[in-house]
């Protein structure tokens, strides 16, 4: 899928934030994008704490609140579909960009090319992965990790590596992904309702590469395997963006009625 604009992406690492600010941060940049505020963005940025995000049309009833709230764990609703994630000792990347950028703007494109770029990263650490050429695994499972969606990142030995998921809206494409580092979201096991995931099809970058890969190297390379199909360069976000995100926290993402809406 070629390039059709020269307009840079923004390779933006943000750190921690808690559940409520990293959804509202990407959706800041999706208005942001459909105003003429933003320029597309690949972001990289971690959980604290460590919290299961619900894929927009996933019913609430999937978690077990109790449990999360006793250890501590944070439940927040995504923009994108899918089923549940723990976000715990990895990274997630989301990548923020319109219509003019790219042709064709279709979903099964975008995702090959965002795959392709995710594979190019994951070679640079030694880990010889796979675009899923197909869905299967445990569908029924409320978890994300229980088996590799169409397009998704896998191992070609030891499973699913990167779980990932996209929405487009006005023209504007979000697509975000967890990349576990170790097996920590497996744990995600005590946190669901009536759930019978094995993990037997899942895997980590620990696993996959036989090293303990450091957070700050995965970043690294991501933005270089990235940067091979993207003009990237260092940014940040903008105060329109920041401002946005605020008021995102307040009067959405951290509102029940949002994270109960099904």
């Amino acid at each position: 899928m070629p390039i059709t604009n020269i307009r840079q992406f923004r390779f933006i690492y943000t750190g921690e934030n808690d559940g409520y600010t990293n959804m509202a941060i990407d959706e800041a940049v999706m208005i942001g994008l459909k105003d003429g505020s933003s320029t597309p963005v690949l972001r990289i940025y971690k959980w604290n704490p460590p919290t299961i995000t619900l894929g927009y049309f996933q019913n609430a009833s999937d978690i077990n609140f109790k449990e999360c709230e006793k250890d501590g764990i944070g439940v927040v609703r995504r923009l994108t579909g899918g089923r549940a994630v723990l976000h715990f000792e990895e990274l997630t990347y989301s990548i923020l960009f319109t219509e003019e950028d790219f042709t064709p703007f279709r979903k099964k494109d975008l995702f090959i090319f965002i795959a392709r770029c995710l594979v190019d990263s994951l070679s640079l650490i030694g880990i010889n992965s796979k675009i899923a050429e197909k869905t299967r695994g445990n569908l029924k499972s409320p978890d994300c990790f229980a088996s590799p969606a169409q397009y998704e990142i896998e191992s070609l030995k030891e499973g699913k590596l990167i779980g990932s998921a996209q929405i487009i809206k006005d023209d504007v494409v979000l697509q975000h992904g967890a990349i576990p580092l170790t097996d920590a979201y497996s744990k995600i096991a005590k946190y669901l309702n009536n759930d019978s995931t094995s993990f037997k099809s899942v895997s980590s970058l620990n696993q996959a590469s036989g090293t303990q890969i450091r957070e700050e190297k995965l970043t690294r390379y991501l933005k270089i395997g990235f940067g091979k199909h993207l003009p990237l360069k260092d940014g940040r976000l903008n105060e329109y963006e920041y401002r946005t995100a605020k008021d995102l926290v307040v009067q959405k993402y951290s509102q029940k009625e949002w994270i109960f809406r099904r």
